[in-house]
């Protein structure tokens, strides 16, 4: 009769070592499978807007009176008649925030057949060029200049000026900020829910932006701004923001946004729409282009200034 051998037991943590073979092989699958991912990505949309987040907007603006979708912001002060088109349309500012970061959709932005003006983020790695191309389309050039935003989480990034600066190190930053956008016009306000809520700050700011000879545009990324009133009473032009276009990055929302901005500038006499170098505000602009040059007069946003 066959003798039967008994089972050689199992060594000591043999079974430990498998498993934990087996999952660094898992976490090296998930590795490589992400890097594949992120190449992929980067081959088909190398432009896409992953470094520009949407505008910061305060927990109070992101309520009444700053609606971001169904409705839009009317002028606090009617325009001079002066700025009224004289084709019987209503006068239609769009500005492109945060420029200088993609490249190819700012060139495919300002190639589009419309006037169309530019707010250049300081210090950025495509600015010195991108500029240069909106100088040579006559485009209006804006300084895009980072304010400090209520949500410590968010940077505006380098150039940023907040609340707590003394006048003179404010002014020093402003004018290294300038020096990056010499072809400037005017101000706009990246971010900085918290400086244009800010009297004092926006007094010193403002100051800074009379003295060049320059407007100043608000963003309106909060309800408590006071930068427009203020800007009034020290004699600096200024405008508003009516429409944030591309809060959401779809077409076909972007195209509901623009309708929307064009029937306020009919209604108003004159608007302003603030978009972003995103590739789905660059296709929703190519397919309301025609919309764009037949119902409105567009201007660049020094046009709507008072």
């Amino acid at each position: 009769m066959a003798r039967i051998s008994p089972k050689k037991p199992a060594r000591k943590g043999a079974g430990k070592k498998t498993g934990q073979r087996l999952g660094l092989f898992a976490l090296f699958l998930f590795v490589a499978a992400t890097l594949v991912a992120g190449l992929y990505f980067m081959v088909l949309y190398p432009d896409a807007p992953a470094k520009i987040p949407a505008p910061q907007l305060s927990g109070q603006a992101q309520k009444t009176p700053l609606p971001q979708t169904g409705e839009a912001l009317p002028p606090k002060v009617p325009p001079p008649a002066a700025a009224q088109s004289k084709a019987g349309r209503p006068l239609l500012a769009i500005i492109i925030d945060d420029m200088g970061y993609q490249q190819n959709t700012g060139q495919a932005l300002l190639a589009l057949d419309l006037p169309l003006s530019f707010a250049f983020l300081p210090f950025t790695p495509f600015s010195v060029e991108l500029q240069k191309e909106a100088q040579a389309r006559g485009r209006d050039i804006l300084l895009h200049l980072p304010l400090e935003p209520i949500d410590p989480k968010w940077n505006p990034g380098p150039g940023a000026l907040t609340i707590a600066m003394n006048p003179e190190t404010m002014k020093s930053i402003f004018q290294e900020d300038l020096r990056a956008v010499p072809k400037a016009i005017g101000v706009s306000n990246h971010m900085g829910s918290r400086f244009t809520a800010h009297s004092q700050a926006m007094r010193t700011l403002l100051s800074l932006v009379r003295a060049r000879g320059l407007f100043f545009l608000d963003s309106v990324t909060s309800a408590e701004t006071v930068a427009g009133d203020l800007a009034r009473e020290m004699g600096v032009k200024t405008e508003r923001r009516t429409v944030f276009l591309d809060n959401d990055q779809e077409p076909e929302k972007i195209l509901i946004q623009l309708n929307l901005l064009v029937q306020l500038a009919d209604k108003h006499g004159q608007a302003v729409g603030i978009g972003h170098p995103y590739p789905a505000t660059l296709e929703a602009l190519r397919r309301y282009q025609t919309e764009l040059h037949t119902r409105t007069e567009m201007v660049g946003v020094s046009r709507l200034v008072h």
